[in-house]
This record gives C-alpha cells, sequence and structure tokens, in this order.
C-alpha cells in the first residue's frame, strides 16, 4: 500500500480547514456512487484531524497517530462495515490486516450482510451498539473519537434507530462519517442530522494518480484499469488481482462462444457457476494462485459463490457496454478493453443496438437477482439462454 489512503485532496483539505477553524461538525454523510473515494477519503481526513502535525504528516505520515491510522489500529478512529452476526475475531483480524495491506479490499460478506445493532452484553466488533460504546469513551491519544460507517444504507432498521440517537446528541469531541452509495436506503431522521458531501465518479487522470500512489503497478496498467473502471477506485483496483484477469478471460471466452452459437459452453458456464468454480485453464493463465477451491463452511462458501457469481455479470456488462460504444459511436468510440479490441470489433459487427440493450438489461437482472439470494445456478442459467436467443436473432438481422 501507498504511504497514505489517497483520498479526494480537495475535499479532505476542506475538512482541514474546517478544523483549523474550528468550524468543524460531528456528523457527515459522504454520498455518491461506488468507487468515488468516499471510504479512503474518511480514513485519511480521520488520520490528519487526529495528527498533531497534519502540515507535516499529509504527505509522508511519520508520527506513531498516523501509523496506527494506516494499520487500522488507532485507538480513536473505528471503521465498521455490514458483517454477519457469526463474524469472529480471527475474521475481524483478517479483515484489517487485508486492509492494511489494500483499503480498497472488501470481504464477500459485505454484499449479503447488515450493519446489525448487535447483543447487550456482547456486541460485536462491527456492531452499532460497539460503535456507540466506542464514542461515548472521551479520546484517548487523539483529538477526536472519529467512526466511519461503511455502507450505512445496509444499516438494519433497529441499528439505525439506535444510531439516530447517537447523531441526535453526539458526545463533544466526537467525527462521524457514515459512508452510502444509496443515500434513499437511509433512514429521512439520519439524513436530516448529517451534513452531506456528494462525490462524483472519479476522472481518469486522477483515478489513474490514485492507483499510482496506493499500489506498486505501471503507469501503463494504472491508465488501463482506470479507463476501464470508469470512475470506479474500487473497481479498478481490483482489476490488478488474478481473480479479474480470470473473470475477463472468462466472459470473453463465454461471449466468442455465444457469437459462434456454441451453447454448451453457456450451460457448462452456469453449472460451474453454481458449484462456485472458476475454469482451471482460466485460473492458471491468470496466474490465479489466489482462487484455489479452498473447503470452507457452507454459508461462507455460498457468498463466495454469490461474489463470484457477481463478478461474472460485473465483467460481462463492461464488455457489453464496450461492444455497445465501438456498434454506436463509430470514430467516436474509446475502447475501455484496450486489450480486447479485436473481441469488441468483432462482437459490435455480429449485434444490433437493441439485441445489445436486451442482453445488458439481462445481464443487470441477473446480478440483482443473485443480490436477493435467488437461485445462483438457476440465474445464471435463465441468463445464457437469453443471451444465446438474442445472439441467435442478432445473426440473423444482421447476417453475421
Amino acid at each position: 500500500m501507498g504511504e497514505r489512503f489517497a483520498g479526494r485532496t480537495e475535499i479532505v483539505q476542506r475538512f482541514l480547514d474546517l478544523r483549523r477553524d474550528d468550524a468543524l461538525g460531528q456528523s457527515y454523510l459522504f454520498a455518491g456512487p461506488e468507487g468515488s473515494g468516499k471510504e479512503l477519503t474518511a480514513l485519511e481526513i480521520a488520520r490528519l484531524v487526529n495528527c498533531r502535525q497534519p502540515e507535516i504528516c499529509a504527505a509522508a505520515p511519520a508520527c506513531e497517530s498516523c501509523l496506527k491510522t494506516l494499520s487500522f489500529q488507532h485507538p480513536d478512529i473505528r471503521w465498521i462495515c455490514p458483517a454477519p452476526a457469526s463474524i469472529t475475531d480471527s475474521e475481524v483480524s483478517d479483515l484489517f490486516s487485508r486492509k492494511r495491506d489494500d483499503p480498497f479490499y472488501q470481504p464477500s460478506f459485505v454484499a449479503s450482510s447488515e450493519v446489525l445493532i448487535g447483543d447487550p452484553d456482547r456486541p460485536g466488533a462491527f456492531t452499532v451498539r460497539s460503535l456507540l460504546q466506542f464514542l461515548r469513551v472521551r479520546p484517548f491519544q487523539g483529538a477526536l473519537k472519529t467512526a466511519i460507517v461503511a455502507d450505512a444504507h445496509r444499516l438494519r432498521a433497529g441499528a439505525a434507530n439506535a444510531f439516530l440517537k447517537m447523531l441526535e446528541e453526539p458526545p463533544a469531541d466526537t467525527l462521524i462519517i457514515l459512508l452510502t452509495s444509496l443515500r434513499g436506503g437511509l433512514l429521512p431522521t439520519i439524513l436530516s442530522r448529517c451534513q452531506v458531501v456528494n462525490f462524483d465518479p472519479l476522472a481518469e487522470d486522477e483515478l489513474s494518480a490514485m492507483l499510482g500512489a496506493l499500489y506498486d503497478i505501471p503507469v501503463d496498467d494504472a491508465q488501463a484499469f482506470s479507463r476501464a473502471a470508469a470512475g470506479n477506485a474500487r473497481r479498478a483496483a481490483s482489476y490488478r488481482l488474478p481473480m479479474a484477469r480470470a473473470m475477463r478471460a472468462w466472459a470473453a471466452q463465454l461471449l466468442q462462444s455465444l457469437a459462434d452459437g456454441r451453447r454448451g459452453a453457456a450451460q457448462v458456464a452456469a453449472e460451474q457457476i453454481h458449484k462456485g468454480i472458476v475454469p482451471d485453464g482460466l485460473a492458471e493463465a491468470a496466474e490465479a494462485a489466489a482462487v484455489s477451491r479452498v473447503r470452507i463452511g457452507q454459508a461462507k462458501e455460498l457468498t463466495e459463490k454469490r461474489e463470484r457469481a457477481i463478478r461474472l455479470c460485473e465483467t460481462l456488462l463492461l464488455y457489453y457496454s464496450d461492444t455497445m460504444g465501438c456498434a454506436t459511436r463509430g470514430e467516436g468510440w474509446r475502447p475501455r478493453l484496450a486489450e480486447d479490441v479485436a473481441l469488441i470489433r468483432d462482437l459490435a459487427a455480429r449485434r444490433t443496438p437493441t439485441g445489445l440493450l436486451h442482453d445488458i438489461e439481462a445481464v443487470e437482472r441477473a446480478r440483482e437477482g443473485i443480490d436477493r439470494n435467488l437461485n445462483i445456478g438457476l440465474v445464471m442459467a435463465v441468463l445464457f439462454q437469453e443471451l444465446s436467443h438474442a445472439f441467435q436473432k442478432d445473426r440473423a438481422a444482421t447476417g453475421a
């Protein structure tokens, strides 16, 4: 990881100015699309408002407080996210270890979990009761007890109501930052008690610079990942991982099979997704030792399957988006998948805009269905059947 959280510089500076002028509020909502830098910005603000010399540590953290923040060990800074009630201390420790190496890391359980209120006697680390206990204690080392709640729109009703009381009368010397990509999912009473800071998608050059600051990757790769991610920093960061390379290879293979009328490949893919696996050949080609299949508990195994299926849907949408751009923009098309230009051009020549729109909507429905915990194998089998039928119709229409 880089030497700092590399959040949105202008927003971080705005908070530092407010802090300097003694005008900093206590409750904020960072609202914007997924991957717009909300979390890194909140973490960077938490680091610097608790630093005794932020002017010195802004670019190169050196003090004990900043180093603790970067390692998620600061006693006055707490970050929580949606998590199952059954999460163990070792899993929490593992999560923070992974986030120390990669602040964009997101555990697979987040997509299917909520922020819970927690047991009254033994609240878990990522529960609202635990967070409230944290906020009620005066700062130990820093200036402000700082709480960051990721995916605040996933606060369960009881947790949201309990948290609302804290927002109504926060203790002195506290800073609360809620993060959301779905403002409508929050209680209106919570919204009314927070100052809203809006986040736009990251510009390509800004995102490329952020990737360069966080990861030791070549400039050309950072630019390619930024272009493909369309402003989503979390997605761009994921493109450097073996799993993302495997998914791109798999999605490209599936689309080529569908274009060629080989429906059996899609049926096999649906079965593989149901089993939660990536084809061995693609995993090896992508250097995917990290995606080798390890036996895990049934609940966690299902979560991993769901995450993998969602990733494949998102990757398919990326290919469809680029194919639509190639088919409709002519000379103005700027490919997002530069390495797959030949495939994209071939697909665009065989498709109609109407057929592509149908497929995009079908993939989005499948992704939503998986997110709602529908049967993964059935959802993907229906999806591939729809995609195959659409390819057949376009083949007849285009003669390709």
